[in-house]
């Protein structure tokens, strides 16, 4: 028998499958998360945040997605000059050019597969 704990997606406990692959995307819950690096030796050394509401698609979420790639305020740099932006397959990656530095975050487009709990 294993230590591990079992993934249980949502809706496990009926035993069918909640949003499969090819289930209608208006049953799934698509989001936009922001990944970043944490002030220098800060802990955690990386921030992932959830920002907005769930989105009924991927393709709202992404377009919501570009809006935080160009409009976010990441802590670092404090004196921002200017920014790039990139598409990912999943996303966005932001370059952010500060009066000293250069830093980044990576804005995804996300769809929630489950939560498991301890």
């Amino acid at each position: 028998m294993s230590s591990y704990d079992v993934y249980q997606g949502p809706g496990a406990e009926t035993a069918e499958p909640t949003a499969p692959s090819g289930a209608p995307e208006a049953a799934q819950e698509w989001r936009v998360l922001v990944e970043y690096s944490n002030e220098g030796e800060r802990k955690p050394p990386t921030v992932v945040d959830e920002l907005g509401p769930v989105y009924v698609s991927r393709e709202v979420a992404l377009k919501a997605a570009e809006r935080v790639a160009f409009d976010h305020q990441p802590p670092d740099p404090l004196s921002p000059r200017g920014r790039t932006v990139y598409e990912r397959t999943d996303g966005f990656l932001t370059v952010v050019e500060g009066a000293m530095s250069t830093f980044h975050f990576r804005t995804h487009v996300v769809r929630l597969v489950g939560r498991a709990e301890r």
